[in-house]
């Protein structure tokens, strides 16, 4: 049996997945398989696949069933013991796969691990280290748009893991559960994260493991209608299902009034030009997540009922990540680097 089962989700993705397969096949680390999960493509993926990548198993849906069902059918086709995400917009270290298994193996308390995950066009940019939530309610990416200065070498504590490369532990999920269906995509790396990290799971970044990331590329960009209505709907969705109980009424006034601000800015300031032009889709949103809120309330019951973390200890991951945040925003750019 293999060590890792690599799952891709892939929804008309045949332009980008020659560079990703191609990255798989350079590993050092060899033992792994890979299961494509294809979401109804209709642009001749899965005939690429066949011809071209006859060592990739796919696994097919009729239509769009989102990228957490993808991960999930590809969890649920396996029998490995470490499971990972991996989105088809991305290239990849040839040692990228062997530090994320290495990294799990020495830390036998961690149940997820994610990568350092860099600018596809500027490689010496950060994409993420990891991902960070506030008690505004909103999740952010460690690291974002600072310069790669190569000052990490070992693992470090971070909240969240980004699932667009981050490495799962199948005994964590199969205690904590898989991804959420309900969240179709965007942010179900986060719900995900902090249901491990209520569950007294530990989650590391692995400065080792370098991905090249081009960030949605199948979605039509960070700021389509698509993905405003999907995260307005997803953040009000975590915090009802996830967020402890004593912390409840202070991240819901912070994130009504920060919802509220960005509006009055859109709509009297002339600010926030992406969500004037998603209006429509962000009120779609937010009519969803009040639509989602008893499946959220019943899933709640199920959260709480694993939480192995006391709610001070959770506010301090919170703040920790907040902090790491600030800690990478300040860190002086060496000479080096400023001068390419």
């Amino acid at each position: 049996m293999a060590r890792a089962s690599i799952i891709i989700p892939n929804w008309n993705g045949a332009h980008l997945l020659p560079a990703c397969l191609e990255g798989l096949r350079s590993q050092t680390f060899r033992d792994f398989t890979i299961l494509l999960v294809d979401n109804g493509s209709a642009d001749g993926s899965v005939e690429l696949l066949a011809s071209r990548f006859p060592e990739v198993r796919v696994l097919r849906h009729t239509e769009n069933l989102g990228f957490s069902a993808a991960i999930n059918t590809g969890i649920a086709a396996g029998d490995t013991d470490y499971v990972v995400a991996l989105n088809n917009d991305t290239e990849i270290d040839p040692g990228w796969l062997a530090a994320l298994v290495e990294t799990m193996d020495r830390h036998p308390d961690v149940g997820l691990a994610t990568s350092k995950i860099l600018d596809f066009r500027n490689r010496s940019i950060i994409d993420t280290v990891g991902d960070g939530y506030s008690l505004s309610g909103l999740s952010f990416k460690i690291g974002s748009r600072c310069k790669d200065d190569g000052l990490d070498h070992e693992p470090f504590d971070v909240f969240g893991a980004s699932a667009c490369a981050a490495i799962y532990r199948r005994s964590m999920l199969d205690h904590i559960g898989v991804f959420d269906v309900n969240f179709f995509a965007y942010m179900e790396d986060v719900d995900l994260s902090i249901r491990a990290r209520l569950a007294g799971y530990r989650c590391l970044s692995v400065p080792a493991a370098k991905i090249y990331h081009m960030g949605s590329a199948s979605t039509g960009g960070t700021a389509s209608a698509f993905s405003v209505r999907l995260t307005t709907r997803n953040i009000l969705a975590i915090i009802i299902k996830d967020i402890p109980l004593a912390l409840l009424p202070q991240v819901l006034v912070k994130t009504t009034v920060l919802q509220l601000g960005a509006l009055f800015q859109c709509l009297f300031m002339k600010r926030h030009p992406w969500l004037r032009r998603n209006l429509k889709a962000y009120a779609q949103g937010l009519g969803e997540a009040i639509g989602y809120m008893p499946v959220m309330i019943r899933q709640r019951r199920e959260v709480q009922k694993q939480r192995r973390i006391s709610t001070g200890d959770f506010k301090r991951l919170i703040s920790d990540s907040e902090r790491l945040r600030r800690h990478y925003v300040s860190r002086p750019i060496p000479a080096s680097a400023s001068a390419s």
